[in-house]
C-alpha cells in the first residue's frame, strides 16, 4: 500500500509542476510576419518582424524557438504596445517577459511586460 501511495503522490506532484506558470524572456514579434519570413536569411527575424501598433497576432522568440501567443495574449500584447509599456531597445528589438503556460507551440499569456520592468498588462 505504501508503494501505491508514493506512486500517487509522485504523479500528483508531477502534474502540479507541469501546470506551473513560467516566465518566457525574449523578443516580441509579429506572428504573421514571422510566418511569411521564417526561412529568410540575413537580418534576425525578430528585428525584421518587430511588431507595430497594427500587429494583431504576436509571437515571442525565446531560447532559439518561436512560440505564438494565445488570443488573449495577443490582446494583452497590443494593449501594452499601444500604451507604451513595450518599446524597442537600441538594437531595435522589443525585449519582453511573458508570464504564462505553454501548450504545444502556443503560450497562454497571464501577463506581459517589457523586460526589466515591473509594469505589466494582465
Amino acid at each position: 500500500m505504501k508503494i501505491v501511495a508514493k506512486l500517487g503522490m509522485s504523479i500528483c506532484l508531477t502534474a502540479a509542476l507541469s501546470l506551473a506558470m513560467t516566465t518566457y524572456r525574449g523578443q516580441l514579434m509579429d506572428a504573421s510576419c514571422y510566418s511569411r519570413n521564417a526561412s529568410g536569411g540575413g537580418e534576425k527575424v525578430w528585428v525584421r518582424c518587430a511588431p507595430t501598433e497594427t500587429t494583431t497576432s504576436f509571437a515571442i522568440h525565446t531560447n532559439g524557438k518561436v512560440r505564438m501567443l494565445d488570443p488573449a495574449g495577443n490582446e494583452k500584447a497590443l494593449k501594452a504596445l499601444k500604451s507604451d509599456i513595450l518599446k524597442r531597445d537600441k538594437n531595435t528589438d522589443m525585449p519582453v517577459a511573458i508570464d504564462g503556460w505553454r501548450h504545444g507551440n502556443t503560450i497562454k499569456v497571464e501577463g506581459i511586460r517589457a523586460r526589466g520592468s515591473d509594469t505589466s498588462v494582465h
